[in-house]
């Protein structure tokens, strides 16, 4: 499934990068007056691009030592990391091809292809801790989470409390009601987890030290 994934998000990548390559050839062919500024980050700083076959140079000098996962294990933070990445790990033909397609599409294909990407940068998306902390918390929450979901959540827990900031949002988020109520469960394995949440959430934290278990 992961690799299958993979494939798909190189797959939306190449269009993309395809994409800026058409515009930047459609400009040049209409504008050559004026040159092209755009910019692409690289391995060794800013990348002036006047036409496609500078972007492709650009990105057949990258760096060949780099792992095609790397990026895509941590996920990509912005458009700009997914366009540098897809750069990065493109054939230059297969790139210039896809090109050459993208010149074909529709306006109604190119924008359903736009929005396609749009959908995959937000799956790409890494959580924040605490949009982390706030799934398993609603988990807890849930009197319908089943015990195995529950302990998951509640590992999940442990692991971001480890951090003083997530620690002291822990109560802010409601968080250490929902943890406490877990002392009481049935589960000896929930039991043990929750009071190893609150106590590490209770060191060097004087807003969860305040707090009545």
């Amino acid at each position: 499934m992961g690799r299958l994934f993979s494939f798909a998000v190189v797959g939306a990548l190449l269009f993309l990068v395809a994409s800026v390559v058409s515009a930047v050839a459609a400009e040049e062919g209409q504008q050559r007056q004026r040159p092209n500024k755009t910019s692409y980050g690289g391995g060794g700083g800013i990348f002036w691009a006047t036409d496609d076959g500078d972007l492709l140079s650009a990105m057949e000098s990258d760096d060949p030592s780099a792992s095609p996962d790397d990026d895509l294990a941590g996920a990509f933070s912005s458009l700009d990391s997914m366009l540098q990445w897809a750069i990065g790990h493109s054939d230059p033909e297969k790139l210039r091809d896809k090109a050459n397609d993208v010149q074909r599409l529709s306006a109604n294909d190119l924008q359903k292809r736009q929005v396609e990407i749009k959908e995959l940068m937000e799956r790409l998306k890494v959580p924040s801790d605490s949009e982390l902390m706030q799934i398993s918390i609603a988990d807890l929450n849930n009197s319908s989470t089943s015990l195995e979901d529950r302990q998951h959540a509640l590992n999940e827990l442990l692991i971001l409390v480890e951090s003083i900031d997530n620690a002291n949002d822990l109560s802010k988020l409601g968080g250490y009601v929902a943890v406490v109520q877990e002392l009481h469960n049935s589960e000896p394995g929930i039991r043990t987890t929750s009071a190893w949440i609150i106590g590490m959430a209770s060191q060097n934290n004087a807003l969860i030290l305040k707090q009545d278990p």
